[in-house]
């Protein structure tokens, strides 16, 4: 399957723990923001034609695209169509929406345009946790962009929220109190995520320097405990972060991490195309002298998929998911064998569990993947 992604790279306010490409800037930047990504559709859509009339998915994210008024929306629907992509027949048309910028006239047009899915980025309900980690928005801004975008659930609109743990100052109790409260809502889709803590950030300066500190020891107990709740609540876990009532996982997310190809515009917007990865320049300054030099693959980062990537990749990525991984398949595919030696240790420790063909990730398996994968490529022989 082939899927679209847009990135928007501004925000009102770059978040503590931000180290994405996003920047918090005066709205006429937004204008030449739109006519750069135009002039990169023309060059993009022209390599690659069948992105503008084939694919399935759209993804809307950022940064926060719902910084864009609705004139500033529809330049890029008119553009998208101009190229052929039919935005309301799309199987799933996201955009990620954060509460300070979840305006009336602004959804309402994006679902006129085909947007049938919504991302609200809530992060917490506890005031002082929001402050602490520079986000935009207050307690109370949040709950009614929630209330907003539920409304809209009976007209078709499916609706997720995102969350965040181990964020500096937050207890278990908080973390859980998020999570239960999010689960009691009218909700199709739950994401939480583990702060990770970027050097180059606010908060990695901060906790650097001693003025912030994160609990690592909270990590798995409040993983763990949101798990349990969200179950509970009647969420499936369909990915290690992802969460979703039964047919509500996202379309766009899954082509991502079952292989599928996908090609992003915007500032640092990655693609996957022919089993090569490739982005253009991080940086708004960057990206806009790129776009105005026609877009050259001589200043873009190309990373071919060989065959080592792609084991790393189809291990991880299948364990990362609730389907797990097909040993079978991976022998037929790959020619490699994941020995016993290196499978029965975890399974002992209750952390993998073998299903037919499939292995997959159980209990407190989820918390150590990482290490799991990396037992699996380390120890794995060819057949």
């Amino acid at each position: 399957m082939q899927s679209l992604y847009i990135h928007v790279p501004f925000c009102a306010k770059v978040c503590h723990y931000c180290d994405f490409s996003v920047l918090s800037a005066p709205e006429r930047l937004y204008e030449d923001y739109l006519n750069l990504l135009q002039s990169e559709m023309r060059v993009m859509f022209k390599k690659f034609p069948s992105f503008a009339t084939n694919s399935k998915t759209l993804y809307f994210g950022g940064g926060t695209p719902s910084v864009l008024n609705v004139k500033q929306q529809d330049r890029i629907f008119s553009a998208l169509s101009l190229h052929g992509l039919n935005t309301p027949s799309l199987l799933e048309f996201s955009m990620e929406v954060n509460p300070e910028s979840c305006f009336d006239d602004r959804i309402e047009n994006a679902v006129a345009h085909g947007a049938n899915r919504f991302s609200l980025g809530l992060q917490t309900f506890q005031e002082d946790l929001l402050l602490r980690i520079g986000r935009s928005h207050d307690v109370q801004t949040g709950l009614a962009a929630l209330n907003k975008l539920i409304a809209w659930k009976a007209h078709g609109v499916s609706l997720s929220a995102d969350l965040m743990f181990n964020l500096p100052g937050q207890t278990l109790a908080h973390f859980i109190s998020d999570v239960c409260f999010l689960s009691e809502q009218n909700l199709d889709h739950v994401s939480f995520y583990g702060l990770n803590v970027s050097p180059h950030t606010v908060l990695g300066s901060r906790v650097r320097r001693g003025f912030e500190r994160i609990e690592e020891a909270d990590y798995e107990p409040m993983y763990l405990g949101g798990v349990d709740a969200l179950l509970k609540a009647g969420f499936e876990r369909y990915e290690v972060s992802n969460f979703a009532k039964p047919g509500k996982e996202s379309i766009h997310n899954k082509n991502y991490w079952s292989g599928g190809s996908y090609l992003g515009l915007g500032p640092g917007a990655h693609s996957f195309v022919d089993q090569v990865r490739f982005f253009a320049p991080e940086k708004y300054t960057a990206w806009r002298e790129w776009v105005l030099s026609g877009c050259p693959e001589s200043t873009m980062e190309f990373d071919p998929i060989g065959k080592e990537e792609r084991l790393t990749e189809k291990i991880w990525l299948s364990l990362r998911m609730a389907e797990g991984l097909d040993l079978m398949k991976l022998k037929k595919e790959e020619s490699i064998l994941i020995p016993e030696k290196a499978i029965q240790p975890w399974i002992d420790k209750k952390m993998l569990i073998r299903v037919g063909d499939h292995l997959r990730l159980q209990g407190r398996g989820w918390v150590f993947m990482d290490s799991i994968i990396e037992d699996f490529l380390v120890r794995n022989i060819p057949v």
